[in-house]
């Protein structure tokens, strides 16, 4: 991809001396379509969404600050004393995600750390609004002719590097569609695993075809276009490490912490679901019609095929991601597998016959048709099945 398309004006819309850039539409649209699809589903939960909107907004303000002082500090830290006016101007471009979704989910916890399973079930449903945020951020990126990739010896020039990190985000939103629909995970796991596989796609693949400075150790291929390494790479051993723990720690010790004492059990009993919703569906088919149109367009216009067609295929893949929300769990016992305990979690099940309890044995968590929702699973004292 060229260093510089100049059919490409990073800005959208005119207002006097307002000036509103593509990169900030885009991170606009992604946070709104995020938060849309949480609310939705803490009606799940039988939560005020209201109350929690407030919560987001707190972690929304937090990730914008966390990802653009990442950002300044990874890339340009002399901005602090030399420019510090150019530290805000993130409508220009210039925010870390990672920041973001670190200063966003600790926000979450400091507010939510007395309800433990509101947060993993919240932390949960941030995924497709992260995936949607890198998606279209990324894309926001080519406008404003930044995160180019190294250049190679092929004839492309340089690594498409905007459409590698743009990828991410799809495939953090098709892992999240396909674990929430065929596998019964408890609740924390979908982020700490989505975490941990951003982690390995932007260090290893993101990072290593990326125009950034290198640090500490140097490699560098001139033919490939590939190098090593950056600050990025540097700090994903460690991101991994914990990563990792917490998708260890989510598996281990969530079923038994989930009915350890009375203050979860009340809180178990207010997650029942009413008849299943296709929440996810519709955030996934408009976003994945307007990437299709927006593919559509950058062939028409700018001409330039090659973002076209990622975008075409990147909206056709959300579309069909979209429609096979339906069903959200595929692998449901008729009755309780032996040994196993129930956790107090009731589920709707979209596209099913009715809603499903999870058991657990040891580390391995299984659905279990329940019935109707008067016939769910109640708990004793001691965690075990009554009725």
């Amino acid at each position: 991809m060229a260093t510089y398309l100049p059919q490409l004006d990073p800005i959208a819309i005119h207002l006097g001396p307002i000036q509103i850039h593509w990169y900030g539409i885009f991170m606009v649209a992604a946070i709104l379509g995020g938060v849309w699809y949480m609310l939705e589903r803490v009606r799940d939960l039988h939560e005020d969404p209201d109350q929690l909107a407030n919560v987001a907004l707190w972690a929304i303000l937090a990730g914008v600050v966390g990802a653009r002082l990442v950002f300044v500090l990874a890339n340009d830290p002399q901005w602090i004393w030399q420019d510090p006016l150019q530290t805000l101007r993130i409508w220009q471009g210039g925010l870390a995600y990672d920041g973001a979704v670190g200063a966003g989910i600790l926000v979450f916890w400091l507010q939510l750390r007395r309800r433990p399973l509101v947060f993993n079930h919240i932390a949960d449903w941030t995924i497709p609004g992260i995936g949607l945020g890198i998606f279209m951020v990324r894309i926001g990126n080519i406008f404003n002719h930044e995160v180019l990739g190294r250049m190679t010896a092929f004839g492309f020039g340089r690594w498409p590097e905007q459409l590698i990190g743009s990828s991410i985000g799809i495939f953090l939103i098709v892992r999240y569609v396909w674990v929430e629909r065929n596998r019964p995970v408890p609740p924390g796991y979908q982020f700490w695993s989505g975490m941990f596989y951003y982690a390995v796609l932007r260090g290893f693949i993101g990072e290593t075809t990326r125009d950034n400075p290198l640090y500490l150790f140097h490699y560098m291929n001139h033919h490939w276009g590939i190098a090593f390494t950056t600050l990025m790479q540097l700090f994903t051993p460690p991101i991994l490490v914990f990563t990792g723990y917490m998708m260890w720690r989510t598996w281990k010790r969530s079923a038994t912490q989930l009915v350890s004492d009375e203050e979860s059990r009340a809180e178990l009993e207010r997650i029942r679901t009413s008849p299943g919703r296709d929440t996810g569906r519709p955030l996934l088919l408009i976003a994945g019609t307007v990437s299709v149109l927006g593919g559509l367009t950058f062939i028409l216009l700018p001409h330039i095929p090659a973002i076209g067609i990622y975008l075409i295929a990147a909206g056709l893949l959300l579309i069909g991601t979209g429609l096979r929300w339906t069903v959200r769990y595929v692998a449901v016992q008729e009755h309780a597998v032996e040994g196993s305990t129930p956790t107090g979690e009731v589920y709707a099940n979209p596209g099913g016959s009715g809603p499903v309890a999870v058991m657990y044995r040891g580390v391995q968590r299984f659905y279990v048709r329940a019935g109707t929702p008067e016939e769910s699973v109640a708990l004793t004292p001691d965690g075990h099945q009554t009725g």
